[in-house]
């Protein structure tokens, strides 16, 4: 590697990113919650107004029935599946499961509507049965049926193709329902998939969201992630012509795009900024939830607008620091906390005010060799409060 080269956001750092978020979110609740201690009828009138009503069904699904139900009445690609991607080497391990009959872990099915379902945990599976069965990938790495290596659906001797059909995969469907008002801050659907561990690991924030505010601006974090101008920021792989397919394996591991921490960085703009504007209140945790449910159904008009907004922010950025906006020196790596004070103070200010590429550079340079200032910019707090400091300071950066 070129020692000019920046270097990457690492899993751990991401890890650190997402607890911060749960840590002041925590302490926000603690603080509102011994501000005021409520009455015994205001907790009562609470609980009356927030039962959750989860009906339960186990249900054992054919492999025959799930053939032709997958994509149609059970569909695959909801929002909130991670990127993450199963190799043919794990995929040919489930089918030999199934044929050696093998019970495999149930999936999880929350019903939309009557007879529609979406999957909330087993996508890899179904998703591994379907292309399997649509003679998308042969069977390789096999241990007791050595023989079928090599093998596609349509390759198999018929008497272990109808085996294969026969099969069973457990399903429990899930199904949401509550007496609360509309206006509720309690959404079932974040408390099932919050609640619910995917894979054995829970959802991160972002993948929560991602789960439950699908739509064309949750679409544009995802397009924002992939330019190339936002990987060669944050160092990663570049957008490939069949990575939704076949993702490079580079990618699969990077850091920021397998946690779904590139789509928070751009959520993080539009969220900080809004919050500024309209002088919001909480933890950071919740106005990014808030940001996401309020952006939810925006038009494709208002969502190229925020794109155009992001990308020339960033653009811009890129020149004033020459492709290297959010990078420490003394660590060769960008940093989250530099990256929301320079997007949304640049955001906020006109061509006009914005001082020429070497004061800009200069002053960068001062306040991070300054204790006080340097405090500010890159301090660990994740409050809004923190990060307003933080704007006001990249604020006096920018400006002449």
């Amino acid at each position: 590697m070129n020692k000019d080269d920046i270097k990457e956001i690492d899993v751990k750092e991401v890890e650190e990113w997402f607890d911060e978020e749960e840590n002041d979110e925590n302490e926000v609740q603690d603080e509102a919650s011994t501000a005021k201690q409520p009455k015994e009828e205001d907790i009562s009138a609470k609980y009356a107004n927030t039962q959750l009503r989860i009906v339960r069904t186990n249900l054992d699904y054919s492999i025959d029935y799930l053939k032709s139900s997958l994509g149609s009445s059970i569909d695959l690609e909801p929002q909130y599946q991670r990127r993450s991607r199963w190799d043919n080497k794990k995929r040919s391990l489930l089918i030999e499961s199934l044929l050696l009959n093998i019970p495999v872990p149930p999936i999880f099915l929350f019903e939309i509507e009557y007879g529609q379902y979406e999957v909330v945990d087993g996508r890899q599976r179904l998703e591994t049965l379907k292309d399997f069965l649509d003679n998308l990938f042969p069977l390789k790495n096999l241990t007791y049926w050595k023989e079928l290596n090599g093998s596609r659906f349509k390759e198999l001797p018929v008497i272990i193709q109808r085996g294969l059909l026969r099969r069973t995969i457990s399903a429990t469907v899930l199904l949401a329902e509550t007496t609360r008002p509309e206006d509720s801050e309690i959404d079932v659907r974040m408390v099932l998939f919050n609640r619910l561990n995917t894979g054995g690991v829970q959802l991160n924030p972002q993948e929560l969201r991602n789960a439950l505010y699908d739509g064309h601006f949750n679409n544009l974090l995802f397009t924002i992630s992939r330019t190339d101008l936002f990987t060669t920021v944050w160092n990663i792989p570049k957008k490939t012509p069949n990575e939704e397919n076949d993702p490079p394996k580079a990618l699969i591991n990077n850091a920021l795009y397998k946690s779904m921490a590139d789509c928070e960085l751009v959520l993080r703009f539009f969220a900080i900024r809004e919050t500024i504007l309209e002088n919001l209140k909480g933890s950071l945790k919740s106005l990014l939830d808030k940001s996401m449910k309020k952006h939810k159904d925006d038009s494709m008009e208002a969502v190229e607008k925020s794109k155009a907004l992001y990308i020339n922010t960033l653009t811009e950025l890129s020149t004033i620091f020459e492709t290297k906006p959010f990078v420490l020196p003394n660590l060769n790596k960008p940093s989250r906390a530099l990256y929301d004070a320079l997007m949304v103070a640049y955001s906020l200010l006109t061509k006009e005010q914005i001082d020429s590429k070497e004061q800009i550079n200069q002053k960068l340079n001062e306040s991070l060799n300054t204790p006080k200032t340097y405090d500010i910019l890159l301090g660990k707090g994740n409050s809004i409060e923190a990060i307003k400091n933080r704007v006001d300071e990249a604020k006096r950066i920018l400006m002449k």
